[in-house]
């Protein structure tokens, strides 16, 4: 049963205190990240990595902590509402997939036929749900990657959502006290994670609180799967609209690792594709190859059929040498559905593949940004963040002058700190969606030190078209304002 809502005091301290602590951790955090990418000795290297290590576990610490207490304060009140889940599984791994990525790891989203476009749920606590589950799956996670697979269960009344990954896995002793609080699965864990055991007894209150279930299947040496269920509201269970090939192409996978090669196979096959996995398999129409493979191996499949590079964010640096390698464009990975939809029809409708068709968007950046922040550390942060990225940027310190900076200037997209003087973020963000069009159209992320179901309900109220917590590392905050921009050309 949840708790009743005790004083508002409590509530409201521990928003100050998860805001008081968080601002800074971000600019330590944020920081080092911009550090680690300057020219630096491998001792220095070494200094910086240790630093950021340190971060990450206090961040984790912090966020559990503050959870766990936030719901012994207030229990958890569930806010329900009509939600796409297969687009929030996209975004939560979008947002984690830097973490992965450093690793030398892919995170995936694989969606079933029949998966529902919309289902009624808490898409706040799912959220919070899926970052710790996804992000532990990562954490422990050294080789190949992790995999969310959206499904609906044999019983057609619930929804399944399996995080499987290829970890090393846990012992029965383990799992029996997994959800347990202050318990970590294994002692060797502790000096990876440094928290206090607290994600996945939060993880599991929430699950109940949603009247769903959790399980684990897992052995040592064989990774993890938490499988989840939710129930499926069925007035609005109709299935995603798949958008079908007009001229089907056979797509060939080289180099891939297995989560990815299961997500590219899922969205390929549903939009009426043909797959095929490696270089031996025959002749193909495009291939989806890994940018790590050898130059010499992507300029051999290149002669058979174009070549679309899967690459990660921080490769775009490397962009222009693909064309060397017999590269025809890139996708960014995590792929989504469109994305490889829109590429492979780009492709299906050349005259032929032969040398000098059109490449695929490899171009470089002319957006501007407004970055809304009082805190100057936080503001040098995403300046020089998306300064190296190509954006051009502009600064408010209060959400007054960034009304004024949107009135008289064009932006592709703003930053905005939700807690800043004169006029915090809610202020200013409806204050811009009253402006004239298209001024009122811009991509608006909010950014808060302190986030929560209602601080999330309440900025999207407010304008808001995404919501980002503190502290943001360099790759992810590129990564949100690069796909709102890419989303904001694709409709005009």
């Amino acid at each position: 049963m949840n708790k009743p809502k005790v004083d508002a005091v409590e509530d409201r301290f521990l928003a100050t205190v998860s805001h008081e602590i968080r601002t800074p951790l971000n600019g330590i955090l944020g920081m080092a990240s911009l550090l680690a990418e300057t020219e630096l000795t491998p001792a220095q290297s070494d200094y910086v990595s240790a630093i950021r290590q340190s971060g990450a576990r206090l961040l984790d610490l912090l966020n559990n902590v503050l959870d766990y207490a936030r719901m012994d304060a207030t229990g958890i009140e569930l806010e329900n509402s009509e939600t796409d889940v297969r687009q929030l599984a996209q975004e939560v791994v979008e947002l984690l997939s830097p973490r992965a990525h450093a690793k030398g790891l892919d995170v995936c989203v694989r969606m079933a036929t029949d998966f529902p476009s919309r289902t009624v749920l808490d898409d706040g606590r799912l959220r919070q749900i899926l970052f710790n589950l996804i992000g532990n799956a990562i954490k422990f996670t050294e080789t190949g990657g992790v995999l969310v697979d959206l499904s609906v269960n044999r019983d057609g009344h619930s929804l399944r959502i399996d995080i499987i990954d290829s970890g090393p896995g846990l012992s029965d002793e383990a799992q029996s006290r997994l959800f347990s609080a202050f318990e970590q699965a294994e002692a060797r864990h502790r000096g990876i994670d440094g928290g206090v055991g607290l994600g996945l007894t939060i993880v599991k209150r929430l699950i109940t609180a949603m009247n769903g279930d959790i399980a684990l299947t897992s052995a040592p040496g064989i990774g993890a799967r938490f499988r989840l269920s939710l129930p499926l509201e069925t007035d609005v269970s109709a299935p995603h609209q798949i958008l079908t090939a007009e001229q089907p192409l056979k797509i060939g996978l080289a180099g891939l690792s297995t989560p990815l090669m299961l997500s590219l196979t899922s969205m390929a096959i549903q939009a009426g594709h043909q797959v095929t996995i490696g270089p031996e398999k025959g002749d193909v129409d495009v291939w989806l190859a890994d940018v790590s493979l050898p130059p010499r191996l992507l300029k051999e499949l290149s002669q058979t059929a174009p070549v679309l590079a899967l690459i990660r964010p921080e490769d775009r640096e490397h962009v222009a040498s693909l064309r060397t390698n017999g590269c025809h464009g890139y996708l960014m990975r995590p792929v989504r559905a469109s994305s490889l939809t829109e590429q492979l029809k780009r492709l299906g409708e050349a005259a032929d593949f032969s040398e000098g068709s059109d490449e695929v968007d490899i171009r470089s950046r002319g957006d501007r940004v407004l970055v809304a922040d009082d805190n100057a550390v936080n503001s040098l942060l995403a300046i020089r963040t998306l300064e190296k990225a190509g954006y051009s940027t502009a600064s408010a310190a209060t959400g007054a002058e960034a009304v004024e900076a949107v009135e008289t200037s064009v932006f592709s997209c703003i930053l905005m700190d939700l807690r800043m003087p004169v006029m915090d973020g809610y202020e200013a963000m409806r204050r811009i969606r009253e402006l004239a069009p298209p001024k009122n159209n811009i991509p608006i992320i909010a950014i808060s030190a302190e986030i929560n179901p209602d601080v999330e309900k309440a900025a999207k109220t407010a304008g808001a078209n995404a919501v980002a917590a503190k502290p943001l590392d360099p790759q992810t905050l590129r990564s949100i304002v690069e796909r709102w921009t890419d989303k904001q050309k694709a409709e005009q």
